[in-house]
């Protein structure tokens, strides 16, 4: 069981160090700017007022929203959107993925023929997974301290729920990406279904957040759950959306485990 494991981590390891690369490389790059941007922040509030309301609250710019000319606002703004859509990506790649692959590449009849359980299979799969998740987010934070620190004006808590927030967003879209994949084993085809989850949920937040009639929305799709304005401001993820949260990453799991134990495996 653990070389099993083993295995299908470093299986995994070059697709982890690539998205690592790119969702660090991109919070370093927008931090990097900030101070060019610094000393022109009011020339560019004044021409954000001619921008509707209604558009600058997507962006988190509205009232009672992010203050650009502070570097979490500054990142809550520019860098946060790209973690949490690039993060979000990969997490459904690797849970779409990571299971269904063993049927597309037809190499899970070798996989059942050793002595391992479908539930081994699960665990070990959702295993690697989270791992790689956590080291993802890890030098993540590692990256937005000393990023932060540099610039000189760190504060703990908010870096530290900068991270958790894509992180438990990546867990969301990991875990319904997995159970997808019990349905459809072909790896490019979950993998279309899992990137258009990703992106038509990002869509609905814009549309949740642009109408007003459409507002209940933004309790289905969880880019809202870890809303940058929420973190910088107030520093806090609402209880509401984390416990929402944890439920949807449970019943997904649930139901990975409950059908992939009851499914025909097709060679």
């Amino acid at each position: 069981m653990n070389q099993y494991i083993i295995t299908e981590f470093k299986r995994q390891l070059s697709s982890l160090i690539l998205w690592t690369a790119i969702i660090c490389g991109l919070s370093i790059l927008m931090l990097s700017i900030y101070p060019t941007f610094k000393d022109s922040f009011s020339e560019l509030e004044a021409m954000l007022d001619a921008f509707p309301p209604a558009i600058l609250e997507v962006f988190g710019l509205g009232e009672g929203g992010l203050d650009m000319s502070t570097p979490y606002g500054w990142y809550g703004m520019e860098g946060y959107l790209f973690v949490v859509l690039i993060g979000g990506s990969y997490a459904g790649i690797l849970g779409s993925t990571i299971l269904s692959q063993e049927e597309d590449d037809q190499t899970i009849e070798f996989l059942l023929s050793k002595p391992i359980s479908r539930n081994q299979i699960l665990f070990g799969k959702a295993l690697v997974v989270i791992t790689n998740l956590i080291i993802l987010n890890i030098i993540l934070f590692v990256t937005l301290l000393i990023a932060f620190s540099l610039i000189g004006d760190l504060i703990f808590l908010t870096t530290l729920l900068l991270v958790i927030g894509p992180f438990l967003l990546q867990l969301i879209f990991a875990s319904i990406s997995f159970a997808i994949s019990i349905f459809v084993t072909k790896s490019r085809k979950v993998m279309s279904v899992s990137l258009g989850l990703v992106i038509g949920l990002f869509f609905l937040d814009i549309i949740a957040t642009l109408t007003d009639e459409l507002n209940f929305l933004k309790y289905i799709t969880p880019y809202e759950y870890v809303n940058a304005v929420s973190i910088v401001n107030n520093q806090t993820i609402d209880l509401i959306y984390l416990i929402i949260s944890i439920a949807i990453i449970i019943t997904s799991g649930f139901v990975t485990w409950f059908f992939y134990n009851r499914k025909d495996i097709t060679i």
